[in-house]
């Protein structure tokens, strides 16, 4: 599990084929990235937006042998190498034999990480192409996500009792190293990434996801009441030592004005000299997110959202004689509200689909949420006999600040 904190038709946006930026750190952002926050409502947290999109579709992951197999096995490396390792130092006779053979274990998870961080590039790279279908491509980021997190327990931190670190504690340039792989491994795990992983180990049954890929991943889904997303941009990213953090919490509340005027205290710890991991509870939910102060972005995205508290800013409205549907701001992959109500304004029980995929019923509350697919819908009611429908588009990545007005409506 990672350290952070912590069903619509399919439908495929493709745009022109972009050369992929790598997930090992490639360097500073382009201008175009110097926005990387954005936010879909002025009421709610902001999110992590892809500056970029190939694709974006709704997927389940597959359920794979070699998977885990391969996630067991590096489980199995781990703590045999840690035993391994300890007995070794035991018996070593000098500091410099010491230090080698933590070295060694060192570079052996460091082109692990390496060969993980490639393996989930070129499978984006892959389905941006086209030539892997969302299944196959959720499989890989699922497998990625659980080696990962063997590989992350294998290095630890300063707070764990038995791991590289701990063992490395009084070699301060082998630590930084550890700290630097660590990093990397952010840009492959994340909750979204768990849920996936579980279901490619047969822990658990199929969850439904929606990715975009572009200058990264963004991965979203809901369970139960609770929507759940993560966003990579490596580009975000890079390789660079800083010894300067600037002021982290004042990062936070120029980056995330609303979550920091709205949560229950935000917390931060350092990753060596490579990046802050932010931590936040807030009233819809929880946000962790790491953030390069070399670049001065984000570049590693969670987020939580309990549905019932997150409140709606309607965009779409579509009334009858007797009936009105209103849909909430969307954008790909984010979390929408239908609401539908007689003319008087009362709440009405009734069946939601969009793109005539049925996607649960509004209660007696009179809204559903969903997660929205990517590009143009429809969204559709039955009331009486009477089939009520609107339009919405929502772009592969969110609106920029500054977008539609909206009102909220009582819920």
């Amino acid at each position: 599990m990672s350290r952070a904190p912590l069903a619509v038709a399919a439908l495929v946006v493709v745009a022109t084929a972009m050369a992929a930026t790598g997930l090992a750190a490639p360097g500073p952002p382009t201008a175009s990235q110097q926005s990387p926050a954005v936010g879909p409502s002025p009421d709610t947290t902001r999110v992590l937006r892809l500056t970029s999109a190939d694709a974006a579709a709704f997927g389940t992951p597959a359920l794979s042998v070699t998977g885990t197999l391969a996630a067991g096995a590096t489980g199995i490396s781990t703590a045999y190498r840690l035993e391994r390792l300890d007995t070794a130092l035991s018996v070593a006779n000098t500091d410099a034999e010491r230090r080698a053979r933590i070295r060694t274990e060192l570079d052996w998870a460091t082109n692990r990480t390496t060969a993980l961080v490639q393996r989930e590039r070129d499978a984006r790279d892959a389905y941006a192409a086209g030539t892997i279908t969302t299944t196959e491509f959720l499989t890989v980021v699922g497998s990625v996500h659980a080696a990962a997190t063997r590989i992350e327990g294998f290095l630890g931190g300063p707070d764990d009792n038995r791991a590289l670190y701990t063992l490395a504690d009084s070699y301060s340039n082998l630590t930084t190293r550890i700290s630097q792989v660590n990093t990397r491994l952010q840009t492959v795990q994340g909750p979204v990434r768990e849920r996936l992983a579980a279901v490619v180990d047969g822990d658990r049954d199929a969850v439904r996801v929606h990715v975009t890929v572009g200058d990264g991943v963004m991965l979203a889904t809901r369970d139960g009441d609770t929507y759940v997303r993560e966003t990579v941009v490596p580009g975000n990213l890079d390789a660079a030592t800083t010894a300067d953090y600037g002021d982290p919490i004042a990062f936070i509340g120029a980056t995330y004005p609303w979550t920091k005027n709205h949560s229950r205290g935000v917390s931060y710890s350092l990753l060596g000299q490579y990046a802050v991991l932010f931590s936040a509870s807030h009233d819809h939910g929880e946000l962790s997110l790491y953030y390069d102060p070399s670049t001065t972005h984000v570049f590693v995205e969670r987020q939580t959202r309990r549905l019932p508290q997150t409140p709606a800013s309607y965009t779409t409205v579509n009334a009858t004689d007797t009936t009105t549907l209103s849909v909430s701001e969307p954008y790909a992959g984010g979390p929408v509200n239908v609401r539908v109500e007689t003319a008087s304004g009362t709440p009405v029980d009734t069946t939601i689909s969009v793109n005539g995929t049925v996607v649960g019923t509004t209660g007696d509350s009179g809204d559903r949420w969903f997660v929205s697919p990517a590009g143009e819908y429809t969204v559709a009611a039955t009331v009486g006999g009477d089939r009520v429908t609107t339009t919405v588009t929502a772009d592969p990545h969110p609106p920029a600040p500054g977008g539609n007005t909206t009102t909220t409506l009582p819920r």
